[in-house]
């Protein structure tokens, strides 16, 4: 007798939900501002945001260098998940429910 268990909630026939974006992403301003005055410096946001939206400024003086925004259309429209990361609470996002009619969800 076998011990092996099959998973079959994971069916290959199951359609994926996919969304696009229904304007070019340059026309969408959805995008993180950054509060220098708040920002720690930690770069957790950096670690985490896996598209590249954000890298450390240059240091000045003896305190660590601050997070700057450099790539801000690579931010996922509609994705928040930097802000909860922000121990400092410097990022902000713009309100998720302006920017919902630029994503259509579908199924692959």
């Amino acid at each position: 007798m076998s011990s092996a268990t099959t998973n079959t909630s994971h069916s290959t026939n199951t359609p994926r939900k996919r969304k696009r974006l229904l304007a070019p992403r340059e026309e969408i301003p959805w995008f993180p501002t950054l509060d220098l005055l708040v920002c720690n410096g930690c770069a957790d946001c950096i670690v985490y945001c896996k598209p590249g939206v954000f890298e450390l400024d240059e240091k000045k003086g003896v305190k660590r260098p601050k997070v700057k925004i450099t790539n801000p259309f690579k931010c996922l429209v509609l994705c928040t998940r930097c802000v909860p990361i922000c121990t400092s609470g410097a990022i902000k996002l713009p309100n998720p429910k302006d920017f919902e009619h630029f994503v259509e969800e579908y199924e692959e």
